[in-house]
């Protein structure tokens, strides 16, 4: 059962952070509501499933053993210590840098880091994510974005 209560306390988590962001959607206008709204709702929607996919897995016998959790491998502590620099490192730059060169820049870093994907494959999506960003909140819903340096670039 120890299997189904770390994906419940992960949820538990998550519904903090998805509760964070709708909190703070709520208190802007409608326009800008939308997008962590979005945000909120699939974060409570994907915990959810995990935890239902969790007891499904136990019943069926899938899900692991309690006897086998101490097997698994353990969190790297300086793994951690390194995702929480790095984002909190993410987040300072954007204003400075801005969006379009911060997110491209911490999204490769992080499929290197994971060995998810190699440097071009890494690229090519942090760069496909970045575009699809620029098209959907400043060109077409006309939101702003943190420019940083680019700023002189993209005037209107």
């Amino acid at each position: 059962m120890a299997y189904v209560l770390k994906h419940l306390l992960f949820a538990i988590f998550t519904f903090i952070i998805g509760g964070y962001f709708f909190y703070k959607g709520a208190s802007m206008p409608s326009s800008a509501s939308l997008f962590p709204n979005i945000v909120a709702g699939l974060v409570f929607l994907l915990s959810g499933a995990m935890v239902v996919r969790s007891l499904k897995e136990v019943r069926d016998g899938k899900g692991v053993p309690d006897k086998q959790e101490g097997a698994q491998q353990k969190p790297i502590i300086s793994r951690v210590i390194f995702f929480t620099v790095s984002i909190a490192l993410y987040i300072y730059l954007i204003p400075g840098i801005g969006y379009f060169i911060a997110t491209p820049l911490f999204m490769t870093v992080a499929y290197l880091y994971l060995r998810a994907a190699g440097i071009m494959k890494a690229m090519i999506i942090s760069l496909c994510f970045s575009l699809f960003i620029y098209f959907l909140f400043v060109w077409f819903l006309k939101l702003p974005i943190p420019l940083g340096i680019l700023e002189p670039f993209f005037e209107v």
